[in-house]
């Protein structure tokens, strides 16, 4: 049982309250004796939300939709070789990928140079501080006051910006849109083209470096054409090999023929008998000649004609017992002189053809030397050309893809197929504001603090609401409840007195 001093010192409410013993009837009735204090503080609190409540401005919200579709600035083409050429991330990837473009700084930023800064956020353009704080603090406003939003497995955007200028609202995402379509284009196929050129124009360089090691290279050998010289080299030792084996074939035929030639000029005579002559036979001639003559001019039994015929009569019977040659020429044997004509000849070529040998064996020993040289060289020949071949090659295809790339940067950049502006930003007419939100949590806030303001000040007092709250707390019965009587002002100050209650011991 607690005494009435250790009630006092604690606090009635507080005894109650430890006491686990209060209902909602003295909770009610504790806020009903500090009604005015609850009215105050309410009061207050809805005093100044009203007040917010008419200062909040009124905002215009201007909306616009985009629809994606998957473009060739998202198929995936390698720079160099073939692999996974013409992969692409799904749907809701590229979606995901324009809504952060959409929101990007550099995005913003644009949209609010477009506009004006002193347009469209006039207390930020003439506050204090340097451009780019209040383009920054600009740019936070602007995304604040964006919204940007899309479905689940949905290839649409939808676009809000609120301002309290519905022109200025519609102005300035119209502008955002065009800005997001602009830095989107240099952003997925700007650098594709000034990339391969930048590599066209390094590997252009590496070629013409080769280019120059490789003409170095065979200007220090002493070479024309390695692959038209290598060629040549190989035809002409063939053909000095044929042409050797043809020499020794010829010297081999001349120095037999020679000898065969040799032992048939050994076996003839050096002269032989030309012709011979005889006085008789000359005569004979004679008479024949003149008898024709004479029968030109005579019968053939004319005295003439027959002495003519006498005389040749008897030179043809002379000339029947035999006739000694009178007059007998010897001279060169013409066979020996052709055999050995045709043996110095075959002598001449068998010097000629080894001679010939000669020359071809070194000539072919010459050829041999830079055929070996040049083999020697050839690995180096290729590995130069090998170089100069692939970074030509390179240097064709980077070119080709760069103005392939080019040709297509020009095409997107023209056009966005894949963006298509379902609806464009329009002037709003009706406008938002958060008054009756304000209004209402206001009233809310109000509430919960004057009924904790009120719980608060009944609870720090030393007197009980209610006698049911006095008996549950003290655990006894109450009496009688005494009124407490009007103070009276009096001259002087009474000494302070603890309050008197007679207190009757609980039980039958």
């Amino acid at each position: 049982m607690k005494t009435a001093a250790e009630t006092t010192d604690q606090g009635a409410w507080g005894a109650l309250m430890g006491a686990s013993k209060a209902t909602w009837a003295d909770l009610v009735a504790m806020l009903w004796r500090e009604r005015w204090l609850v009215i105050a503080v309410g009061g207050a609190i809805c005093a100044l939300g009203l007040a917010a409540a008419l200062m909040a401005p009124r905002t215009f919200t201007a909306r616009a939709e985009l629809l994606v579709r998957l473009g060739e600035e998202y198929v995936y083409q390698p720079m160099a070789g073939g692999a996974s050429a013409g992969a692409s991330p799904d749907m809701q990837a590229v979606v995901n990928a324009e809504m952060r473009m959409i929101g990007s700084g550099a995005v913003v930023r644009h949209a609010i140079e477009t506009v004006g800064l002193a347009r469209l956020y006039p207390e930020i353009a003439s506050g204090g501080g340097s451009d780019a704080r209040r383009l920054a603090l600009a740019e936070r406003a602007f995304s604040r006051a964006l919204s940007i939003e899309t479905a689940p497995q949905t290839p649409a955007i939808g676009l809000s910006y609120q301002h309290k200028n519905p022109d200025i609202a519609a102005a300035a995402l119209n502008a955002l849109i065009e800005s997001y379509l602009a830095h989107r284009r240099q952003v997925l196929i700007g650098g594709e083209y000034e990339a391969l050129s930048s590599q066209t124009q390094d590997l252009g360089q590496r070629a013409a470096q080769a280019n120059a090691a490789l003409a170095a290279f065979l200007t220090e050998n002493s070479i024309g054409d390695f692959e038209s010289e290598m060629a040549a080299l190989a035809a002409r030792a063939g053909d000095i090999e044929t042409q050797l084996l043809d020499a020794q074939t010829k010297r081999g035929e001349a120095q037999a023929r020679a000898a065969a030639l040799r032992a048939r000029m050994g076996q003839e005579p050096e002269q032989i008998e030309l012709y011979s002559e005889s006085d008789a036979r000359r005569e004979l001639v004679q008479a024949q000649v003149e008898r024709q003559e004479l029968l030109s001019r005579y019968q053939d039994d004319a005295m003439p004609v027959r002495e003519v015929d006498r005389r040749i009569a008897q030179l043809e019977a002379f000339l029947a017992g035999g006739d000694p040659p009178t007059i007998t020429r010897r001279g060169a044997n013409p066979v020996r002189q052709d055999i050995a004509s045709q043996l110095y000849a075959m002598e001449a070529e068998t010097r000629a053809q080894r001679g010939r040998e000669t020359a071809l064996t070194q000539q072919r020993e010459e050829v041999r030397s830079r055929l070996r040289t040049m083999q020697q060289l050839e690995p180096r020949f290729r590995q130069l050309q090998r170089e100069r071949a692939i970074l030509e090659s390179s240097t064709q295809s980077f070119a080709t893809r760069a103005e392939e790339a080019r040709a297509r940067s020009r095409m997107l950049g023209e056009s966005s197929d894949n963006i298509s502006l379902v609806q464009q930003a329009e002037t709003p007419t009706q406008g938002k504001s958060l008054r009756w939100p304000i209004m209402i949590v206001t009233l809310l806030i109000a509430a919960v603090i004057a009924i904790a303001a009120g719980i608060s000040r009944g609870l720090m007092r030393r007197s009980f609401p209610t006698p049911s709250s006095a008996a549950r707390a003290l655990d006894v019965p109450v009496l009688a409840v005494i009124p407490r009587a009007a103070p009276v002002k009096a001259a002087k100050k009474p000494p302070r007195t603890k309050p008197s209650l007679t207190l009757v011991k609980g039980g039958a």
